[in-house]
């Protein structure tokens, strides 16, 4: 039997390293209560203005003033999207990427007709619509470089925010063909289309299903068919005729199909129940925005050109949130996280959801496009340069 040895106590220098030990934990906690605090504080206050703006101060370094200016190659055919902090830029000639300096990261030489981009989380595509080549990219430059089979081209190539591709392209013996690769470049869906024409294609915000959209023929007009198939059975789950109505656009928000026809605007579950059904009538649409975090927003005007417009957002449940009546002239509009861009002639604003006005910038020194952000800045985008508002 093992004798109990005598308890003796820790020599100094352990009493005073424990101490320490101790001293530097109880720093810790107290630095983080005193942050959690702050935090809690700042998201109380204005209903987190602060707390976004001390956010981006964070990210940016600096608050309520413009940042990042870039220089490129005026073009026409110019695309833009937001890639991490820096700015894609992608022209029939080339793709360059910026960084938060200014300077050019890389420059990628191509050849495209109709140069088409879409932004996922970390990853961009940018896809030569009616072409043959799409480049999957980076901010530290091409991740893969895909094309068709010899004479055919892409429809199109969209990133859903969790950076799974889905791609439409021509396929020999088909009428269309549909592939999903996830974040990592792995094929994980491919669909042949022996009876539609599909145009289109994203994977919804749960990365489960892909929703594609094929052309169609009801009573004699035309009208587009949105169909979902399950990423890992490759069942068809959905699907929901919009007569008299073209896709135009559309996007996953929430996983709610919203789709933006030539003649309407339409929500819809992924079960194929409809939402919302809104037809344009005698209005015109002057620009939408889908991408919002849960509501979407459209302009439409009285006339095909002018200033008199009605901008009404929308839950994607369908429901009408708030609509403002407008008689400037507005160049674009944008959507993201909780809040919504309008580039006018003369100035920049930025609503919430409700559209109740959250900041606004006078000089919006020639800009033409805006993308706004989750994070509450905006790119104001003019004809060779691109810069960064910060709220």
């Amino acid at each position: 039997m093992a004798k109990k040895g005598k308890h003796t106590a820790p020599a100094p220098e352990a009493q005073e390293g424990k101490s320490k030990s101790l001293l530097q934990r109880l720093r810790v906690l107290l630095i983080v209560a005193a942050a959690a605090l702050a935090v809690a504080s700042l998201t109380a206050m204005e209903d987190g203005v602060r707390f976004a703006s001390l956010r981006r101060w964070l990210m940016y370094g600096e608050s309520s003033s413009t940042q990042d200016f870039h220089v490129y190659a005026s073009d026409s055919g110019n695309r833009y999207g937001q890639l991490g902090t820096g700015l894609l830029v992608a022209s029939p000639n080339n793709i360059q990427f910026f960084r938060d300096s200014g300077s050019a990261a890389y420059e990628i030489p191509v050849k495209m007709k109709n140069p088409q981009m879409s932004v996922g989380q970390r990853q961009a595509a940018v896809c030569d619509v009616g072409g043959d080549s799409l480049y999957l990219l980076d901010p530290m430059g091409t991740r893969r470089k895909m094309s068709t089979e010899r004479g055919l081209c892409y429809y199109s190539a969209r990133l859903s925010g969790s950076d799974y591709l889905a791609v439409t392209e021509q396929k020999n013996g088909y009428k269309a063909a549909v592939s999903v690769y996830n974040a990592s470049g792995e094929p994980v869906f491919h669909f042949d289309s022996y009876d539609n024409y599909i145009s289109d294609a994203i994977v919804t915000s749960d990365s489960r299903s892909v929703v594609a959209v094929s052309l169609e023929s009801q009573y004699g007009v035309f009208a587009s068919k949105l169909l979902v198939y399950d990423l890992e059975s490759a069942q068809l789950t959905g699907s929901r005729i919009i007569q008299d109505g073209l896709v135009m656009d559309f996007s996953c928000n929430n996983n709610r199909m919203i789709c933006l026809c030539d003649k309407r605007f339409v929500i819809a579950t992924l079960d194929g129940q409809m939402l919302l059904d809104r037809p344009y009538g005698n209005l015109y649409l002057h620009d939408y925005a889908l991408d919002g975090d849960g509501f979407c927003a459209l302009l439409l005007g009285r006339y095909q050109s002018g200033n008199i417009c009605t901008l009404t957002t929308f839950d994607v449940d369908g429901a009408e949130l708030a609509r403002l009546e407008l008689t400037e002239e507005v160049l674009d509009i944008s959507a993201a996280g909780e809040y919504l861009a309008v580039l006018y002639d003369d100035a920049l604003v930025i609503y919430t959801r409700d559209l109740q006005e959250h900041a606004r910038l006078e000089d919006t020194q020639y800009a033409g496009q805006i993308q706004m952000r989750a994070d509450g800045t905006v790119l104001m985008i003019s004809g060779a340069s691109a810069w960064r508002y910060l709220p």
